[in-house]
């Protein structure tokens, strides 16, 4: 499997008043390999959205590198990272907020394409119109103004203004989690259609796992700054391999109401990044935590079928199972 982008011990940090820093990411080693979506779950405040903007360099990282086929993102010459700008999109969570009120929905589309300067005018304005009929927005729409447009419209119109570019990767940060419910599987079977017509690499970004499950080829599970479980999507949502993974999917609403599983209670809250907790980040809400977990640092370590877990119990508690790192793709 070919990494398309691969992030190496990235670390991204903000400063909290003049002598602190809060650590937003920590140490995250992670493949996006070509062709497949991967999904990147976590509660608030786990540092998804900012793992993303690292991607796309929006962010700087404090540790570590992003690199771009082989390329690193952070030693780009200006006229390569424009390209670069091209080849990596991203589609934020508010559709509403992404456009500007004042220009009109042509106008959003076309300006990835005037801002690079591809082509004449007449021909920004056809790729333009072009995106917007692949993601299913009719002609008589594209020349109004985002307040004229319902909110699953609006998200119509920045997914077609992220593929105007005809970009090899896609960042979706939480990009149905301001629709309603049916919106939602609107957009996701739209991205699905769009991956194959444009040939895309996803990164999707969500706190719902069964968002992440329908969407998704591998998961990646985040907790306060850190990854602590990769796998396939169906290995993952069928037999977690960490406590926090297990726990998020307990939470999933039972809809057929078979009661197959038993809802997993977290005690306490989230610790405040500012002053995360030692060893094990997540020991602290952990119902199978020892005294070993408060004081050593889990890595992420090969388990079953091609995935990888940051516990210190893994073996124990889920069972050593045949380890295959040869299909591993999403953390080194």
């Amino acid at each position: 499997m070919t990494a398309l982008m691969r992030l190496d011990d990235v670390s991204v940090r903000f400063p909290v008043g003049r002598r602190r820093s809060v650590s937003a990411v920590d140490g995250v080693s992670l493949d996006v390999v070509a062709g497949q979506t991967l999904g990147l779950i976590g509660e608030s405040g786990s540092g998804k959205s900012t793992l993303a903007r690292a991607m796309l360099g929006l962010v700087p990282t404090a540790t570590g590198s992003v690199s771009w086929m082989g390329e690193d993102v952070a030693a780009m010459s200006r006229q390569r990272r424009r390209a670069f700008t091209g080849e990596v999109q991203m589609v934020f969570q508010d559709p509403h907020s992404a456009l500007d009120p004042r220009r009109r929905v042509r106008q959003s589309v076309r300006e990835p394409l005037d801002v690079l300067g591809r082509g004449a005018r007449d021909e920004r304005d056809d790729l333009a119109r072009r995106a917007l009929a692949d993601v299913g927005l009719p002609a008589h729409l594209h020349d109004r103004y985002p307040h004229q447009l319902s909110g699953g419209q609006k998200q119509r119109v920045n997914i077609a203004r992220a593929l105007v570019t005809r970009p090899r990767l896609l960042v979706c940060d939480e990009s149905v989690a301001a629709l309603d419910v049916a919106l939602q599987a609107e957009i996701l079977n739209l991205l699905g259609d769009l991956k194959d017509e444009y040939d895309l690499t996803v990164v999707f970004i969500s706190h719902d796992l069964g968002v992440v499950g329908h969407i998704s080829d591998r998961v990646a599970v985040m907790y306060l700054g850190k990854l602590v479980e990769t796998a396939m999507a169906d290995v993952l949502l069928d037999t977690p391999r960490h406590p926090y993974t297990e726990a998020l999917l307990s939470a999933r609403p039972d809809v057929n109401e078979t009661g197959a599983g038993e809802r997993i209670i977290l005690r306490g809250d989230v610790p405040s990044p500012l002053a995360p907790p030692t060893g094990c980040r997540f020991h602290p809400r952990c119902l199978h935590a020892t005294p070993a977990c408060a004081t050593d640092l889990p890595v992420l370590v090969p388990v079953e079928d091609g995935g990888a877990s940051a516990c210190l119990r893994v073996a124990e508690l889920y069972g050593p199972g045949p380890v295959d790192t040869s299909v591993m793709g999403g953390a080194r």
